[in-house]
């Protein structure tokens, strides 16, 4: 027969884990993959509305309507990110300010190549 059963700690649970932070810094990684799955997004929607990406002629609101989805999808990993940093405390705050710097970066170019689409074509 087993003894007595001894809940473990909060701090003696999670002393095992990696640090928070080291965690934080690895989430960032998953905007390698977050960017090709992004890419498949955005290509995959556009040709499902029939239009071919790589044609100058089309339209505005498909290229929104492909792209708002694709950005969601690369921007998806800052949510792991935030929500490690967060548990890091104010440790975490450079990998997620990292990640949002990328995510931004992202969704200025993405924006930048629509309304040039709009406004040349």
């Amino acid at each position: 027969m087993l003894g007595p059963v001894i809940p473990m700690t909060h701090a003696a649970h999670h002393a095992d884990s990696p640090d928070p932070v080291r965690r934080a810094w690895w989430s960032l990684l998953l905007f390698l993959v977050s960017f090709v799955a992004a890419f498949v997004v955005g290509e995959g929607l556009v040709t499902l509305y029939g239009y071919d990406s790589t044609d100058a002629d089309v339209p505005g609101w498909v290229l929104l309507a492909a792209g708002l989805p694709a950005c969601l999808v690369f921007a998806a990993p800052l949510l792991l990110t935030w929500r490690l940093a967060r548990r890091a405390g104010p440790a975490g705050r450079a990998p997620l300010l990292v990640g949002a710097v990328v995510v931004g970066v992202f969704l200025a170019q993405n924006l930048l190549g629509l309304l040039a689409q709009v406004a040349l074509g």
